[in-house]
């Protein structure tokens, strides 16, 4: 498929669930060096040779939050190069390690039988610090093959998700695209490799958290009009290098914040099935809320200075909620 707008309308779908919008962006972009491993034994994806805008669910083997998702599985979508989780109003949150048309190098007019590109998995550690590791090997660009019918440019990446920090990590492999392979091919449309949060398939609207400028030391910016950073020009001038990796770590609660969180209210347990007991650590009274992830009111009540209720949530569906008082105070509860 051509690398244009439809190669960011053609996202995906995903069985997870999301909090409302965010108050700030909860990531933070860096950039390290690391040798570039390729994953041994992966699960293949089940997709057949010759693939292009394959469009599969994978499952995750553990609980994993995305900004305001709690995904149990990822969607890759776009085409070929992107994860989805979907909220309950049809919002994406995206992973965009690179942003290009990749394909299976086999659909090359002059290249070997056996040449071909993988899409894969597998998850290392123990719990609870699994690491679920993606790799897309030795993939070539739509518009070259589609072009000229060689595969002259590859591509390595790996998706990283860390099971106890929520880091997320893009780890970049061997390749051969170079900067006139950048201006050839996708003059017009931006490089980059960053997140996306909210994305409104039918408003093309969405946070975009993006690299541009070097590679090898990017800047990192907050666009929250996804149609006009498009448009914009802000991109990679060259493309990440063997060794380079892209690390985001969460910043959605910052020192301070959690420090007032921690005094505030303690939730227990949490994950919880039944039953959460909810303490007002404070001083003073304070009123409560329960929110779903449409960001409906299920419950709300109020705490006497350092009194505890214990919250029936036996009837709450699974997923993710958030517990907030009108002190300014909030935390994210699991019902299981």
């Amino acid at each position: 498929m051509n690398n244009n707008i439809k190669t960011c309308m053609a996202l995906i779908l995903s069985a997870t669930v999301s909090i409302s919008a965010q108050a700030q962006f909860p990531y933070e972009g860096s950039v390290f060096t690391d040798e570039y491993v390729a994953l041994q034994d992966p699960t293949l994806l089940d997709i057949e040779i010759g693939w292009d805008d394959p469009e599969l669910l994978i499952p995750l083997p553990f609980s994993f939050s995305f900004g305001d998702i709690q995904a149990f599985d990822m969607n890759l979508g776009g085409t070929g190069e992107m994860l989805s989780a979907m909220d309950e109003i049809g919002n994406m949150n995206i992973l965009w390690p690179l942003s290009l048309d990749v394909m299976d190098v086999s659909n090359s007019m002059t290249g070997d039988p056996e040449d071909v590109s993988t899409i894969g998995y597998e998850t290392q550690g123990n719990e609870p610090n699994r690491i679920f590791k993606m790799e897309w090997n030795n993939c070539g660009l739509y518009d070259e093959i589609y072009q000229f019918g060689t595969a002259d440019i590859r591509v390595n990446w790996q998706v990283w998700l860390h099971e106890g920090s929520g880091i997320i990590e893009y780890r970049f492999g061997p390749t051969t695209l170079t900067e006139e392979d950048i201006l050839s091919f996708l003059e017009g449309y931006p490089l980059t490799s960053g997140i996306i949060l909210n994305f409104d398939y039918e408003g093309y609207s969405g946070d975009v958290y993006f690299a541009a400028g070097d590679a090898s030391a990017p800047t990192w910016s907050l666009n929250t009009d996804f149609y006009n950073w498009y448009y914009s020009g802000e991109s990679l001038t060259n493309a990440p290098q063997e060794g380079t990796g892209y690390r985001f770590n969460g910043t959605s609660t910052s020192i301070a914040e959690s420090e007032v969180v921690n005094n505030a209210f303690q939730l227990f347990p949490n994950p919880a099935s039944s039953t959460c007991l909810v303490s007002n650590l404070t001083e003073a009274e304070q009123q409560y809320a329960c929110l779903s992830v449409a960001g409906k009111i299920v419950d709300q009540w109020t705490l006497a200075p350092q009194a505890t209720q214990r919250l029936d949530v036996s009837g709450f569906a699974p997923g993710l909620y958030v517990i907030q008082t009108d002190q300014g105070a909030s935390q994210k509860l699991m019902i299981h």
